[in-house]
């Protein structure tokens, strides 16, 4: 399933997560968010192992812009 998509950026915690996650999915940028916690059950993972945000490849370059005017450091796109 990931061959298709690319880590935009990695947060330490969900919120931060889910609010980019939201401003990408009304600005019509299908945005996924992988996260290690148990199921929310131990949100502290959060901290150790990040929270993934991946896009489709080919929405990368315009998810990076987009997040970028939120001032979200996002991942540089070199694979």
């Amino acid at each position: 399933m990931t061959d298709n998509l690319k880590n935009l950026k990695t947060f330490f915690n969900r919120i931060d997560a889910e609010i980019a996650r939201g401003f990408l999915e009304s600005n019509g940028i299908s945005s996924y968010i992988f996260s290690d916690d148990a199921g929310s059950m131990y949100p502290s993972q959060d901290f150790v192992n990040g929270v993934k945000l991946y896009v489709g490849r080919q929405d990368f370059k315009k998810a990076k812009e987009m997040l970028d005017l939120l001032e979200f450091e996002t991942e540089d796109g070199e694979d």
